[in-house]
């Protein structure tokens, strides 16, 4: 028995029209986590080699998460980074940024646990820094200290970041969103280290969320970083005593 022509046309219009209203309902987070990268790039390194005395037992290499740009933006007066860390003993993890004429800004020295995963550091609010100003470019720098006498084999990477005022429109966007649709909002107006700064902190909130993981997944992988998107998270950082750095860091600012 044939179906009638007008059935048989009809079907596919109501099928997409039933995806339609599937595909509208579901969490934004999980359709539009990509990132926008501003047109603008500067020299860096985003994964990170030592040359020798190399402390990695691992054939993974410490990854900054950040665009092949080595360029973020972020509005934060004082932002997150993140990097996949793989197993290693090194002596020590060592954080330090710039401003635009290479001076220092700030310095610290951390214990990493030894885990492979991702870890993250904030610039503090409370140890006398002043905030990032906006429209200035800072340079950073994040080694894995492996012989304090010789410092020309660290792993590190390297990257920059700029502080940006934001437009009416983002903010206006940001102050009705949900918690959940930040993390696009930020990535969608080329926002990098608030895009991720706020997914992370859905997923710690929430581990077993899977929107937030599918979301994570997307973000790392529209910057080319899949292979680092299904790392957990792992502690950071004990702070280790104040000691003299050597002046060869084997790096160029």
């Amino acid at each position: 028995m044939h179906r009638p022509l007008f059935l048989l046309n009809r079907f596919p219009v109501s099928l997409m029209l039933a995806v339609g209203i599937w595909l509208a309902a579901l969490p934004t987070v999980t359709l539009a986590q990509e990132y926008i990268p501003p047109q603008r790039g500067l020299p860096g390194r985003r994964e990170g080699g030592g040359t020798r005395g190399d402390c990695l037992s691992s054939s993974q290499r410490l990854t900054a998460l950040m665009p092949d740009t080595n360029f973020g933006k972020t509005i934060a007066e004082y932002p997150t980074f993140f990097w996949y860390i793989p197993d290693v003993q090194p002596e020590a993890a060592e954080f330090v940024l710039l401003d635009e004429n290479d001076n220092e800004l700030y310095r610290t020295r951390f214990q990493v646990t030894g885990a492979s995963g991702v870890i993250s550091l904030s610039l503090p609010e409370n140890a006398g820094m002043p905030p990032l100003e906006v429209g200035k470019d800072y340079h950073w720098y994040f080694s894995l200290v492996c012989d304090d006498v010789d410092r020309s084999g660290d792993p590190y990477t390297e990257g920059w970041i700029q502080r940006v005022e934001p437009e009416a429109a983002l903010l206006s966007r940001l102050e009705t969103a949900s918690l959940r649709d930040r993390p696009t909002i930020y990535a969608s107006a080329g926002i990098w280290h608030d895009a991720l700064t706020s997914l992370a902190e859905l997923r710690r909130a929430n581990p077993q969320n899977a929107s937030f993981m599918r979301g994570w997944r997307t973000l790392l992988d529209s910057v080319e970083l899949a292979k680092v998107a299904d790392q957990p998270f792992v502690p950071c950082c004990e702070q280790v005593s104040s000691q003299p750095v050597s002046s060869n860091l084997g790096i160029s600012p």
